[in-house]
């Protein structure tokens, strides 16, 4: 099991035996905690068509899940850490890990970056997905009870494709490679809310998307987020949440030609488990 997952499970049970609620309390500050730590892990749902062109070569449109065989679904670790300056700021950052491998034999001729694979060869796929994001959040609305604002986000998209080909099904043995990353820029704009709905239950919700073009990359965004909390504790609470995003990006290429460049069409979905401490 993923470390966090394990530390996730250790911080509920010492916050759980050694933390209890105040009798009676209606913690209304819930909503404006200086610090959150969340750490969860996310059952994730992605879907990828991609095409990697080369130097001399435009690439085949590939799709991960059904060409290369890459899983649909995938538990994953997911952190966040939220800091309140002030009572309408807010400043998160977060990281998600989206990480698969697979092994295939090819049903069809795929031309990636500057090879071609023609059909009937094995090949072991390495896909990494991850996203980094800092999000800024101004409450409009400050209430006890009900937080409404606009957010602002800005990210990074970590991406790495590599394509082995085997000398056998199952086997270890490659005989060849090839492999474009790169770490491309997001960003989103959208609105938040926060519900306080009892003495231990809390509600969120965010809805961002923005379309922008920033050097090579030309990329559009749509993410959305809701989640429920119960609070165990002052300090802790568990959180369920879900997540979707879509990320379509266009890479044009340099002048040397090197590197990642093509078209990248990612939708996401994840749904996640986890523990929220306020220390």
């Amino acid at each position: 099991m993923y470390p966090s997952i394990c530390w996730s499970i250790g911080v509920a049970i010492i916050a759980l035996i050694g933390a209890t609620p105040r009798a009676g309390a209606q913690s209304t500050s819930r909503l404006y905690e200086k610090w959150q730590i969340h750490l969860s892990g996310a059952v994730v749902v992605m879907g990828t068509n991609i095409k990697v062109d080369g130097a001399n070569t435009e690439g085949t449109e590939i799709d991960g899940e059904d060409v290369l065989g890459l899983s649909r679904e995938k538990f994953q670790p997911r952190a966040a850490v939220r800091w309140r300056p002030g009572r309408r700021h807010e400043l998160e950052l977060g990281y998600q890990f989206a990480r698969r491998t697979a092994d295939k034999t090819l049903e069809r001729d795929i031309v990636f970056a500057d090879s071609t694979y023609t059909a009937g060869l094995n090949l072991k796929s390495t896909f990494r997905t991850d996203q980094a994001f800092l999000a800024y959040r101004f409450a409009l609305r400050a209430r006890e009870r009900t937080q409404l604002g606009v957010a602002v986000a800005i990210g990074v998209f970590p991406f790495k494709l590599e394509v082995d080909r085997l000398a056998s099904v199952g086997g270890s043995e490659v005989t060849s490679s090839s492999e474009r990353s790169f770490v491309g820029p997001t960003g989103s704009l959208g609105v938040y809310g926060r519900f306080l709905l009892g003495d231990r239950w809390y509600l969120e919700s965010d809805l961002r998307g923005i379309a922008i073009k920033i050097d090579r990359f030309k990329a559009s965004v749509v993410e959305a987020n809701l989640a429920g909390r119960y609070f165990l504790s002052d300090k802790l609470a568990m959180e369920l949440g879900y997540g979707i995003s879509a990320i379509t990006l266009t890479v044009d290429p340099p002048e040397d030609r090197e590197g990642f460049f093509g078209k990248l069409d990612y939708p996401v979905q994840h749904v996640r488990l986890g523990v929220v401490w306020s220390p």
